[in-house]
Formats: structure tokens, C-alpha cells, sequence
């Protein structure tokens, strides 16, 4: 049984050169960097053309990376080119998106209960359809910074540091944008039915 090459000896072999190392990343991370430029622009076809964005960009840069983990690494590239994205569609439309900066505030922190789930499993698939369909909507419905906070974090589950460092804010200003994020999703979750009834708990 052949045995898995780690990500540090495949980096290693993709800053000699080796494509075939670099591409071994690629399939390894293209599913984390698809879901969490997708959770920024929502948009599966912009999603795709960041993606490919992001790995071509790494490939370019691959010289530069200096031991850190290379999740991080290529997440950072990622919100970089999806926030790229996302500016250059409001110049070709001309008209603001959502505000890319907030200011901090010192909110206490709390779980991800827009993300908990105690009942039990939905009885039908068009049930699971509806809560996947809420969910995306009211993810949709935040501002680009929220969305790309609860996706590192949330989603991704990047701790609050590194997440600071990929998004370069500070880390107070990651933990309000969390707490603002979270709930705005609960609030929008609580009008979406008695699907989501259990959000209205304390």
C-alpha cells in the first residue's frame, strides 16, 4: 500500500518545480478553496474562476510560502482573488456591493447556533432541500467581510488567529464580525418557518 506524501514534501517538490507535486496539493485543497470563495461571491461559476484564480496564483507564488501551513497559505490567495472578483464586478455595474470594512466592536462571543443541529434528521429530502436552501439564502444575504469570516471559521474551522492573519484584521475585529455574522444568520433563520423554530431558544 503506497503511502500518502504530506503537504510539506509536495510543497517542497513544487518549489523545485514538480508540477505533478503542486497539482497533488490542488486536489487536496480545491474543495476548501471552492467552498470558501463560493460562501463570498455565491456564485458557482464565479466560485470556479476564483478557484482556478487562486491555484494559479499559488503556482506563481509557490516560491514565496516559508513553511507556514498551506491551508492558511492558499485560503488567503483565495479571499484575495475573491475579493478581487467581486470589485470588479462593481466596476462593470457601477454600483456599490456590500461594505467591505466594520467597525469593531467588543461583543461577547458565542457558539455557531445558526450551524447546530439537535433535533432530529429531517424526515424527507424536500425538508433537507428547504434547510439547505434557507441557509444558503441567509448566507447570501451577508456582507462579503461576514460571509468570508464564518466561512474560514465556521465552515473551514480555521481558528481566530490565523483566520486574522489570512483576512490581515485585527483579532478583536474577527471575533465581532463572528458575532455579528452568527446573528444576522439566526435572525434570518428565524424567518424562515418552523423549520428553524428551534433558533428562537435562549
Amino acid at each position: 500500500m503506497t503511502k500518502e506524501i504530506n503537504d510539506e514534501t509536495l510543497i517542497l517538490r513544487a518549489k523545485r518545480g514538480n508540477l505533478d507535486a503542486f497539482n497533488q496539493l490542488v486536489l487536496r485543497f480545491q474543495d476548501a478553496v471552492f467552498n470558501t470563495a463560493l460562501r463570498i461571491v455565491c456564485d458557482t461559476a464565479i466560485a470556479d474562476d476564483v478557484a482556478q484564480t487562486t491555484f494559479i496564483s499559488a503556482w506563481q507564488k509557490i516560491d514565496t510560502f516559508k513553511g507556514e501551513v498551506f491551508k492558511p497559505w492558499i485560503l488567503r490567495i483565495a479571499i484575495n482573488a475573491s475579493y478581487d472578483e467581486l470589485r470588479r464586478i462593481r466596476r462593470q455595474r457601477s454600483v456599490p456591493l456590500e461594505p467591505l470594512t466594520y467597525e469593531d466592536e467588543n461583543e461577547t462571543m458565542e457558539d455557531a447556533a445558526w450551524m447546530s443541529d439537535d433535533s432530529d434528521e429531517p424526515k424527507t429530502r424536500a425538508e433537507r432541500r428547504e434547510i439547505l436552501s434557507a441557509i444558503e439564502a441567509c448566507l447570501n444575504g451577508l456582507a462579503t467581510d461576514y460571509r468570508a469570516v464564518l466561512a474560514l471559521i465556521d465552515v473551514q474551522e480555521i481558528d481566530y488567529q490565523e483566520v486574522s492573519e489570512i483576512l490581515g484584521v485585527p483579532l478583536g475585529t474577527i471575533k465581532s464580525r463572528l458575532f455579528r455574522a452568527r446573528g444576522k444568520m439566526r435572525d434570518c433563520l428565524k424567518n424562515k418557518g418552523e423549520l428553524f423554530d428551534r433558533y428562537d431558544r435562549p
